[in-house]
């Protein structure tokens, strides 16, 4: 028998289905043969997209983000260093079955090749947020019913103090031992 998955795990899901996304477009443009020109283009946008995510996630926190030129220049060239080393490799092992003849400029099916992954990053990224916005809603709403009915009437008003997890009444003495 499987187990339903859960709705964080789906909202875990999406988060790696986003994060896959654009490594598989640096795939996708070695198998399409197309330049590598691209990448920088393709990178430029894994770069906005993880630059919207998390100012949005700063603006659910209620936190300010400060981006400086070099914290920008580092993640570009982290993230174009990653998907040369994916392109360079998917080319290869494609050239070990084929020729290859990879594309001197830049053409419409690069946009489509550099909006594919973007679309899916902030689609996933989106619907995981809902899902996990829903879900803390829902623990939030959980946790206030829970704290509230202990602090309803069914809790004891007694006058006694607790020591130790026991509960002496001041009207008793304590017993001798």
């Amino acid at each position: 028998m499987t187990q339903p998955r859960s709705p964080l795990q789906t909202a875990l899901g999406l988060r790696l289905a986003s994060l896959m996304a654009f490594p598989a477009g640096a795939a996708l443009m070695a198998i399409f043969q197309r330049s590598p020109l691209a990448l920088a283009l393709l990178t430029a946008a894994m770069l906005a997209v993880s630059l919207y995510e998390r100012r949005r996630l700063a603006a659910a926190a209620g936190a300010q983000t400060a981006i400086s030129g070099a914290t920008l220049l580092t993640g570009f060239g982290f993230r174009l260093g990653l998907l040369i080393a994916i392109f360079v490799i998917t080319v290869g092992l494609l050239a070990l079955f084929r020729d290859t003849s990879l594309a001197r400029q830049l053409e419409l099916i690069d946009a489509g090749l550099i909006a594919l992954p973007a679309a899916v990053a902030l689609a996933a990224n989106e619907m995981s947020a809902r899902i996990a916005q829903r879900e803390l809603g829902d623990v939030r709403t959980q946790l206030t019913a829970a704290f509230a009915d202990a602090r309803g009437p069914a809790a004891p008003e007694a006058g006694g103090d607790i020591i130790e997890g026991e509960i002496i009444d001041a009207d008793d003495p304590p017993e001798r031992r």
